[in-house]
């Protein structure tokens, strides 16, 4: 079995076969080409908690037959091992990029492919050949794509989420950027809630997306929340939610740490359990809830302007603590006369109205409402407007901050087009 690639991943990886063949020479490697193979790099990057770790659980709960489907199934494992402890090398900004993290996502993953079909066959496995194909899918989404790689936040895929210990929470990974990622807490269950936990040196952003009704938890307050809002959450600090209602309730956060990594939220969780009537309710825009924001309104804010401009809502020093950096949470519309970024930090866009175009490394993708997509620093980006809705952005950065001054004097600059 193989799978599908684009004309522009077939390059890359022709590139880097070339190189091997020469002793990795850099030369003839164009920083078009490096842009590219960072951008299919940060998109594998992602399934570090997604189908690397899920299939790798997954073919262990079949039993093999023989010593060598054994032989061909552990070769899987320790592939799939090794793909998921790339997350956490730095993705190369230069030539490096293409031979060595593109080349060795490029030649592993077939690898794996390429085992779970050799187990499957020998044993005549069909749910081998299952889990085999669930894999390839989402990889072939990445290598058949132009290098834009899109996610969307409204469904748990079969085999590319995780489970988070002692949470029982089910984690789909959106964006893995090198400090920072963008998921899903996909609840499913009876009441959609989620338990009480806090991370030691991992900060956060909770997503609020209406209709909902319930109340969100921050250390030994708690705010009852009926319209969409954005949390920002320190280390240390307990937080949560519970659903008062029978909507489902499935919450997009943002997860981060200059200490831990972007990947750092499955190893950084400790249970906070504590009955709800045992905190202080405050309200949602309170001191005590930490500049959490009504997200829906900002969007409403931001939807309303004419020029293409861009501004944070939330700012980094909301969540930096003793060196983990803070999340910067900004607000984007964009016109269809467009928005230039060129970004210091690795960035991750959420696209939450309407519809445009991104442009990156000469390649362009259609995005619409749901869309996830990153950025990688200093690689510049294009967003446009089509339609006559106007196209309303939200992004995070992870940095360190300086002050609260700093981040009023930004707040009231923009960016217009």
């Amino acid at each position: 079995m193989t799978i599908e690639v684009h004309a522009n991943y077939e390059r890359l990886r022709e590139i880097a076969r070339r190189s091997h063949e020469q002793g990795r020479t850099p030369v003839g490697i164009t920083p078009e080409d490096v842009a590219l193979a960072r951008l299919y790099s940060y998109a594998f990057r992602l399934h570090a908690i997604g189908a690397f770790h899920a299939t790798r659980l997954a073919i262990h709960q079949i039993p093999m037959c023989n010593a060598l489907t054994e032989a061909y199934r552990e070769r899987a494992v320790e592939l799939l091992t090794d793909l998921a402890n790339r997350t956490m090398d730095p993705v190369g900004t230069d030539f490096r990029a293409v031979i060595s993290t593109f080349h060795h996502y490029a030649t592993n993953i077939p690898r794996v492919i390429e085992s779970l079909s050799k187990a499957s066959d020998a044993c005549k496995l069909e749910s081998m050949r299952k889990i085999r194909d669930r894999f390839a899918e989402p990889m072939e989404e990445i290598s058949a794509g132009n290098g834009i790689h899109t996610t969307q936040d409204t469904h748990a895929p079969e085999q590319a989420s995780f489970v988070v210990p002692n949470l029982g929470i089910t984690i789909v990974p959106l964006a893995y950027g090198d400090y920072h990622s963008w998921n899903l807490a996909y609840l499913d269950g009876e009441r959609s809630d989620v338990p009480f936990h806090l991370h030691q040196e991992g900060v956060e952003i909770h997503l609020g997306y209406g209709p909902l009704h319930g109340n969100t938890v921050l250390g030994d307050c708690y705010a009852e929340v009926g319209e969409s809002y954005a949390m920002p959450i320190p280390p240390m600090i307990r937080h949560g939610y519970v659903n008062d209602s029978t909507m489902a309730h499935h919450v997009p956060f943002i997860f981060g740490s200059l200490t831990r990594g972007g990947w750092g939220v499955f190893l950084d969780v400790e249970p906070q359990p504590i009955e709800l009537d045992r905190l202080e309710k405050v309200p949602a825009l309170s001191r005590q809830m930490n500049r959490t924001v009504l997200l829906q309104r900002e969007i409403e804010k931001a939807a309303a302007k004419f020029p293409s401009v861009r501004y944070p809502i939330i700012p980094a020093a909301a969540t930096d603590r003793n060196g983990t950096g803070g999340l910067e949470l900004s607000v984007a519309r964009i016109n269809d006369r467009g928005l230039r970024l060129r970004m210091d930090h690795f960035c991750i866009i959420s696209v939450v109205r309407g519809r445009g175009v991104v442009q990156m490394a000469g390649v362009e993708k259609a995005v619409s409402a749901h869309d996830h997509f990153a950025v990688p620093a200093d690689i510049p980006a294009f967003l446009r407007q089509e339609g006559e809705e106007p196209l309303v952005t939200v992004d995070a950065i992870i940095k360190s901050s300086r002050s609260a001054r700093d981040y009023r004097v930004r707040r009231h600059m923009t960016n217009p087009v």
